[in-house]
C-alpha cells in the first residue's frame, strides 16, 4: 500500500476527543459502527488495521489476498477504497490501451484500482522512464482520463467529493457525463469527466463558477486548421491538441509544437487564426 507518514490527528466526535494512534498501533480499533462499515462492505476482511488520517478512519487490510485500503468518515459512510492490483488484472480495454499508448515501452512500477462514492472506478497505471514518472489514469472502457507526472513520487489519493451543485451543472451543460476524479488545488476545483465517449476536465474557481473545460482533440479531426498551424510555424510538429471553451463564450485550439528541444504553444481561433 502507499507509503503514508504517521499522523496525529486530534477529532471532536460527538463531544469526545479523540487522538490517531501511530501506524504502529496494532491495537487501535474505532468503535463498533465504523467498523461494521467496513465488513458490511468487505466480509473477508483480514489483518485489518486501523488509524486515523484528517477526519476518516482509514483501514488497511487484505480482501482475497488483495491488499486494500478503505476510507470512511466519522459519520460512518464509505466514500473510497485503493486496491493494490495486477496489471494482468487490469479490464481488457485498460491493457490493450496502455500497450498502444506511447507510455508502452515504461516500466510499470504500480498499478492502482480506485473506488470512490459517486464518481466512476478509476485504474492509475504508475510508470517510470530514466528519471520521468507519471501517473496514467484510465476508465473502465480503456479511455485514458489524464497523465499526471509524478514529481516526488508520493501519491496519496485523497476521497474528496463532488459537491451537488457542480453536480447539476455538469448534469445540465454535458447530460449523460459521468465523473471519474476530482482535485481541488490552489482554489480552483478540477473535475474529470467522460462525456460523449471524450475525457473532459472542467475547471471552477473557489466560488464553484465554472471557468473552462478543456479535452484532447486529434489531428485528423481538425485536419485544415492543424495543416495552418504547421504551415506558419515550419519545422515544427503537433505534440498535443486541446479544445477550451471558456464561461466568456470562447472557443480555441492550443496547439503545443515541437522541434528538437524546443516547445511552443499556439492558441488558435475556430477559423485558425492566432489569438494568443
Amino acid at each position: 500500500m502507499k507509503t503514508r507518514m504517521t499522523i496525529f490527528v486530534s477529532l471532536l466526535l460527538a463531544g469526545f476527543a479523540f487522538t490517531s494512534c501511530e501506524d504502529s498501533d496494532d491495537n487501535y480499533t474505532p468503535d463498533e459502527k465504523i467498523v461494521n462499515v467496513l465488513y458490511e462492505k468487505y466480509p473477508n476482511a483480514q489483518r485489518v488495521d486501523w488509524e486515523l488520517q484528517h477526519d476518516h478512519y482509514v483501514a488497511d487490510f487484505y480482501d482475497n489476498n488483495i491488499e486494500k485500503e478503505a476510507w470512511i468518515t466519522t459519520k460512518g459512510e464509505w466514500v473510497m477504497t485503493e486496491s493494490d492490483i495486477l496489471f494482468n488484472n487490469l479490464p481488457d480495454a485498460v491493457q490493450t490501451a496502455f500497450n498502444e499508448s506511447e507510455y508502452k515501452d515504461w516500466r510499470v512500477d504500480d498499478v492502482d484500482m480506485l473506488e470512490r462514492i459517486e464518481m466512476e472506478t478509476v485504474y492509475v497505471i504508475e510508470v517510470e522512464k530514466s528519471k520521468q514518472e507519471f501517473d496514467l489514469f484510465y476508465a473502465e472502457d480503456g479511455t485514458l482520463i489524464k497523465a499526471v507526472e509524478d514529481i516526488d513520487n508520493n501519491n496519496n489519493y485523497q476521497p474528496n467529493t463532488v459537491p451537488e451543485v457542480l453536480k447539476n451543472f455538469i448534469n445540465e451543460k454535458y447530460p449523460q457525463a459521468t465523473i471519474v476524479d476530482i482535485e481541488v488545488e490552489k482554489g480552483i476545483t478540477e473535475i474529470d469527466i467522460l462525456h460523449e465517449n471524450k475525457a473532459k476536465e472542467l475547471h471552477f474557481n473557489s466560488a464553484n463558477e465554472w471557468l473552462y473545460t478543456t479535452w484532447d482533440v486529434r489531428e485528423r479531426e481538425i485536419q485544415d486548421i492543424a495543416t495552418k498551424v504547421l504551415n506558419d510555424n515550419p519545422g515544427f510538429k503537433i505534440d498535443d491538441i486541446d479544445y477550451k471553451e471558456s464561461a466568456d463564450g470562447s472557443e480555441v485550439y492550443i496547439f503545443e509544437l515541437e522541434k528538437g528541444n524546443q516547445e511552443i504553444h499556439v492558441t488558435v481561433n475556430m477559423e485558425g487564426n492566432v489569438v494568443k
